[in-house]
């Protein structure tokens, strides 16, 4: 299990390593008009790997763009990339990224809570195009909790699982104990509703082990 710390600003990075994160999320949406340049710089001597992100509106992110965009956005950052994030509608993509030798978090996020067979569906299709897939619902009680921690269990690995929304924010840590891959954390501001900052979760985690 590893942390990732999300980052919207480059001059966080050093700081997400300081804190012990085991690899570093570019959010590239939340990064307004930082130049590629000086994102490029920022990673200079980062030694654990970086996933770029693009995430869309449609997921929770603020890339209100097409395909063709999110490709020309993200085809210049590939090099310092080990990881590339990619959502269904921009999958066509996924074959160039592998190609590059980079590894495809294929990824889902939903407001919604898809039922068991339903998670197994969204599973199969996001391994079609990438290597490991991402699934984050929001589960409007404990009963769809159990029943995302279950599908985590039972999911071929490597899968990565999480929830969307405070409510059930302490399932971003256990997840991980069920088997998903990678722990979402922030520095600076969160990334999205609910998640810890890198320092809690590594606390929290070496806590529970």
């Amino acid at each position: 299990m590893k942390i990732a710390a999300s980052v919207s600003d480059p001059g966080l990075i050093r700081e997400a390593v300081a804190h012990g994160a085991d690899l570093i999320e570019i959010r590239l949406d939340l990064m307004g008009g930082v130049r590629h340049e000086r994102l490029v710089s920022s990673l200079k001597g980062v030694d654990i790997p970086v996933l770029l992100t693009l995430r869309s509106t449609d997921e929770g992110g603020r890339f209100g763009g097409d395909a063709e965009t999110w490709w020309e956005t993200m085809e210049p950052l590939l090099p310092v990339a080990a990881m590339v994030d990619i959502e269904q509608p921009f999958a066509r993509y996924a074959p160039r990224v592998r190609e590059m030798g980079k590894t495809v978090v294929a990824s889902f996020h939903t407001s919604q809570m898809p039922g068991p067979g339903e998670l197994d569906a969204i599973g199969n299709a996001l391994r079609t195009y990438g290597h490991i897939p991402k699934i984050v619902p929001k589960p409007r009680d404990t009963r769809d909790l159990i029943s995302l921690l279950s599908f985590t269990e039972h999911s071929p690995k490597p899968v990565i699982t999480s929830v969307m929304g405070e409510e059930f924010r302490f399932a971003r840590i256990i997840m991980a104990f069920f088997g998903s891959e990678i722990i979402f954390s922030y520095v600076g501001m969160p990334a999205s509703p609910g998640q810890y900052h890198v320092r809690e979760a590594r606390s929290l985690l070496e806590g529970l082990m």
